[in-house]
């Protein structure tokens, strides 16, 4: 295990490992001790990485299904059989406390899976075709085929589950993929890559078809007309609990782990729940402490499951937000302290929708309204649910599908109801379709 070293690890272009131009250190996010150095990719290893990926898009596209998804499984495979110590890099570069380093390995495992089975999917269908008198005959075939090459921009809160994402849904399809890691965390992309290259190498796919560029500025690598960025979901979700849901214990449970995963930096965490007045006095109660039950501190203590932020900034700017909604007549039930860049999961009653909407707030914070919310309209600007994820909590199926239908109508596009949104490894799915486009090829049958 190579978690601390001085030794600069490399930038991976076209496949190769070739040292960069500057060194970088990567601080551990809880005490800034250098866990790490790594290399910034120079100007010229980005354009050749990026036009080294064009040039072999023809190539991994012409890769049968088969072998694409065969890598992927042996990618999953190699990085299940070294999970603890990718889960070590998770935590070292990322301050992830141990347990969440390890569901993160476990999803970057089930998504390279996922995008093994997808590969498969990928194929010509038959589709009906409109023929007419003049075209009597024929067969319509429909394919997807890939935009461009593939831009995974890894984030520093999912560094690894992102980064198989880019590479699952990259391959999935049949096109080359370039990562982007922020250079705050770039150790668990580097080590896929050094993973993934071994796999290449012992198979037809093309050696190149992987680049990683550790830069300053990842995403300026977004305007680049040959690369076609990878979208996932963005934005923070909310939750309605509605009378009928008597067990609020295990509503609370839920939205708290969701609020407080990853100090609140977690794929679509729950900020605002909207809770039946009938339930607002117990569920209030009941979330209180389940956040008190989040134990805030260094992330390689077992017993932690909120780890820090990423940096002093981020810290202070959550101490300040929650100190502006204290002003603006929100009540702090629990949490709104600090210890260095840690900050304890807070609870917040007493403020709208609308402060949340309009700040982009950090951290491990979540607020409560009591609402029945069903006296919202399909217009996003009259509702108090405007996120694009929320999570419904009601034993009511036909109350739910109709709360579901009148959401997607307005904003949403993910209901889930009896639980809280979360990053699925079915994800990658939503991943590759945005990469490709639709293409029919009619074969007319005309005689010759």
């Amino acid at each position: 295990m190579e978690a601390v070293t001085p030794r600069p690890r490399p930038v991976w272009i076209a496949g190769v490992a070739e040292p960069g131009t500057a060194p970088r250190p990567v601080l551990h996010p809880y005490d800034r001790t250098e866990v790490a150095t790594v290399s910034l990719a120079s100007d010229e290893q980005v354009e050749r990485a990026v036009a080294g990926a064009a040039r072999l898009a023809g190539e991994t596209r012409s890769v049968p299904a088969h072998t694409r998804a065969s890598a992927l499984d042996q990618l999953a495979n190699e990085i299940e059989a070294r999970a603890e110590e990718f889960a070590e890099l998770v935590t070292a570069e990322a301050a992830a406390p141990l347990t969440r380093a390890a569901e993160e390995v476990a999803l970057a495992v089930a998504t390279l899976r996922h995008g093994a089975r997808l590969a498969g999917e990928t194929r010509s269908v038959p589709s009906a075709a409109p023929f007419g008198a003049a075209l009597p005959c024929g067969v319509g075939l429909t394919r997807r085929v890939p935009r461009g090459v593939a831009l995974g921009l890894v984030a520093p809160h999912r560094p690894l589950a992102a980064a198989a994402g880019g590479v699952a849904a990259a391959l999935a399809v049949g096109t080359p993929v370039v990562l982007a890691p922020t250079p705050r965390a770039p150790l668990s992309a580097l080590a896929l890559a050094e993973t993934l290259a071994d796999v290449l190498t012992a198979g037809p796919l093309p050696t190149g078809a992987l680049s990683v560029l550790t830069t300053e500025s990842p995403d300026l690598l977004a305007g680049d007309a040959r690369l076609c960025p990878l979208a996932w979901p963005a934005g923070h979700a909310q939750a309605l609990v509605l009378d009928d849901w008597a067990e609020v214990e295990s509503a609370a449970s839920a939205i708290a782990a969701s609020a407080a995963d990853w100090a609140g930096q977690r794929y679509a965490p729950v900020r605002h729940v909207l809770v039946h007045p009938a339930r607002a006095e117990p569920f209030v109660a009941a979330l209180a402490a389940a956040l008190e039950a989040q134990r805030t501190g260094d992330p390689y203590d077992a017993a932690v499951s909120v780890g820090p932020l990423p940096d002093e900034d981020s810290a202070s700017r959550t101490l300040a937000w929650i100190a502006e909604a204290t002003d603006r007549g929100a009540t702090v039930v629990t949490g709104g302290t600090r210890s260095g860049t840690a900050v304890t999961p807070t609870l917040l009653t007493g403020l709208g929708a609308d402060a949340l909407r309009d700040r982009g707030v950090l951290g491990p914070v979540i607020a409560v309204s009591a609402t029945d919310g069903t006296d919202t309209t399909g217009d996003p600007s009259d509702s108090d649910l405007t996120a694009r994820r929320v999570a419904v909590f009601t034993r009511d199926v036909e109350q739910a599908l109709r709360t579901a239908d009148r959401l997607t109508a307005a904003t949403a596009d993910e209901v889930v109801v009896g639980d809280v949104p979360r990053h699925r490894p079915e994800d990658v799915r939503a991943a590759a379709q945005a990469l490709t486009r639709e293409t029919t090829t009619v074969l007319s049958g005309r005689p010759g």
